[in-house]
């Protein structure tokens, strides 16, 4: 769906003079129905309003993008407003907003609004942008500057016939890595005169995907992902592999690499096999790769397992509390095979899937955690792998077998069996990480995983820390989950709260302080990453110390979270949510004092 059939001229109001956020609305629903858009402009009207109660679509920068769906509406469409003087719209910077624009989807138009709203905050990123639409002066110009930056976006991903490299970037959670090693790759490319094009395995899918064409014309892959991604599309290219920070840390160095073509000629799994990457990096790959499948699953799991105590008090019926308990339990039940099968998926395709997935059921069925889970999908995986090489001696005519018969069914028996003899000697890590342990074990163990969390934003000693959280959910250490989330919100809310009380960064830097507020609030940490870069251990340090101290303070108080993410949002299904905000006041001042503290010192050096 491309914006430039939804905005035509006479669907926009260069010259609002709405006084208010309601009247702003009322405005652009009467543009809606004056344009034909909708049927019945009461209904849309009060459609958008009940999405307005849910929060505010006022996204900062001067801009909101109110949105329905509705039965009322005849076609997917789109209403743009300018009001010079400023609106004030509730916007999560608290400024007044000027540029609107109203997206009308029909009912059973699914997530056509979601992708309209995704092109128009890429869209309008740049400052500058959405000053000249604002200054616009009559609707042809207007939508020339929208129209012009909508190409400048599609060109920013080279899609030219002579490609010199192609690359491909991935991260565990597909949130923020990800769209930063694009980014890098794409801007340090332009200054270096490379033609590239980068595809982007994010959380919303596949974008940019490269062609058979595109792999075919480039000198280099560059394959920048910390999971599995579709690699046999590069079958005898020269191929570079390495984790997705290289291409945010070292993008011209990775570059210049490739467009030398150092690198190593892929073969299928040969290249894996060959590669100069480390084996630890190899099973973190893996591992993330199994982790990053449950998240979701896990938050099901938690949230519904926190709301039960609550709508108990309410009196609800005791029959949808025990489905909402059969679902939770149901869902944590199946995240332990589903990791495992997504790591034996990472190691050896859709063999090593089948293999760890049918013998991690059997592994629940015999008491077995999440521990045992991850390693059930490694050997799953290897073994899967092992078999495969050697039943590729077997004669032509018997090989076609092996794929969908002789490895799962070798793999999974000899699997079973395995867990089978093995399963008296499983720990019982519930018992072992549920016992009374001293209050400074409880602090020492919060402070290392707060500060494994700062260390390396997103890199692998913060996904262990990671990891080590979720396990804690399995087996109902649920305070080391929140120790990890409120460790990880800190970097960001540190920093933000630094810009907003102090004069340690720059002008420029400045401007993007409530995009640090808001992916703090939601744990993304990876937002901190540009500071500690240019500012160095005068961010860094700070942020480790404050979010090991908040880790502490977490756990000393006894906060606690059945789910692995959410951030702020998910406060009053923690435990002891007054003790977690206090912790986290604390931690804030802590850091956003040292940061100010060494900056001066630094100055005095």
């Amino acid at each position: 769906m491309n914006i430039k059939d939804l905005l035509k001229e006479d669907s926009i109001i260069l010259n609002s003079n709405a006084k208010d956020k309601n009247e702003a609305i009322h405005e652009m629903v009467e543009k809606h129905f004056q344009c034909g858009h909708i049927k019945d402009k009461f209904i849309f009207e009060k459609a958008i309003l009940e999405r307005e109660k849910i929060s505010s679509t006022g996204v900062g920068n001067l801009i909101a993008i109110p949105h329905a769906q509705s039965e009322t509406v005849c076609y997917p469409s789109l209403v743009a407003m300018v009001n010079k003087n400023g609106i004030d719209y509730e916007a999560l910077d608290q400024k007044p907003v000027s540029l609107f624009f109203m997206i009308a989807v029909p009912k059973d138009g699914g997530s056509q609004h979601l992708q309209i709203l995704a092109q128009l905050c890429q869209m309008l990123m740049e400052e500058d942008i959405v000053k000249q639409l604002i200054n616009s002066q009559d609707e042809q110009e207007f939508i020339h500057l929208l129209f012009q930056n909508m190409d400048t976006m599609k060109d920013h991903n080279v899609v030219q016939n002579n490609i010199d490299l192609v690359a491909v970037t991935a991260c565990p959670t597909g949130i923020a890595h990800t769209y930063m090693a694009e980014k890098a790759l794409i801007e340090k490319a332009k200054e270096m005169n490379i033609s590239i094009k980068v595809e982007t395995n994010g959380a919303s899918g596949i974008q940019h995907k490269l062609t058979k064409e595109d792999i075919e014309n480039a000198k280099c892959v560059i394959v920048a992902a910390d999971k599995k991604v579709e690699m046999e599309r590069f079958q005898n290219k020269y191929v570079i592999q390495v984790p997705v920070t290289k291409a945010i840390d070292h993008t011209e160095e990775l570059l210049k690499n490739a467009l030398q073509q150092k690198a190593e000629i892929y073969h299928g799994k040969e290249l894996y096999k060959e590669s100069n990457e480390k084996g630890t990096r190899k099973i973190y790959q893996h591992l993330m790769n199994g982790i990053s499948q449950i998240i979701p699953i896990l938050m099901i799991s938690g949230i519904l397992m926190s709301l039960i105590p609550y709508l108990q008090n309410m009196d609800v019926d005791q029959e949808y509390l025990t489905i909402m308990y059969y679902i939770a339990s149901l869902a944590i039940n199946i995240a332990i095979p589903i990791t495992s099968a997504f790591i034996g998926d990472s190691i050896a395709g859709k063999q090593g899937f089948v293999v760890s997935l049918i013998s991690s059921i059997f592994l629940i069925n015999v008491q077995g955690n999440i521990i045992e889970g991850i390693l059930v999908g490694f050997i799953g995986g290897y073994l899967a792998l092992g078999l495969s090489h050697l039943f590729s001696y077997l004669p032509k005519d018997l090989q076609s077998l092996t794929p969908n018969l002789f490895v799962p069914i070798i793999g999974t028996t000899i699997l079973s069996f395995l867990i089978y003899m093995l399963a008296p000697y499983f720990i019982d890590y519930v018992s072992l990480l549920n016992q009374n342990l001293d209050s400074i074990v409880v602090v020492i163990i919060g402070a290392i995983l707060g500060m494994m969390m700062s260390i390396d934003l997103g890199g692998p000693i913060n996904k262990i820390a990671y990891t080590i959280g979720i396990i804690g959910i399995f087996t109902g250490r649920y305070d080391m989950m929140s120790a990890v989330m409120l460790a990880g919100m800190m970097p960001p809310l540190i920093i933000c709260l630094t810009m907003l009380t102090s004069k340690v960064f720059d002008q420029e830097d400045k401007q993007k302080k409530w995009s640090c507020l808001l992916n703090g609030l939601c744990f993304v940490s990876e937002v901190a990453i540009p500071y500690m870069k240019k500012y160095k251990s005068a961010v860094k340090y700070p942020c480790i110390i404050a979010s090991s101290i908040a880790g502490a303070l977490s756990m000393y108080f006894q906060c606690g979270q059945a789910f692995p993410h959410g951030g702020i949002w998910t406060i009053f299904l923690i435990n002891n949510p007054i003790y977690f905000i206090s912790s986290l006041m604390i931690s804030l001042i802590i850091g956003t004092l040292l940061i100010v503290i060494m900056n001066k010192l630094k100055l005095k050096a």
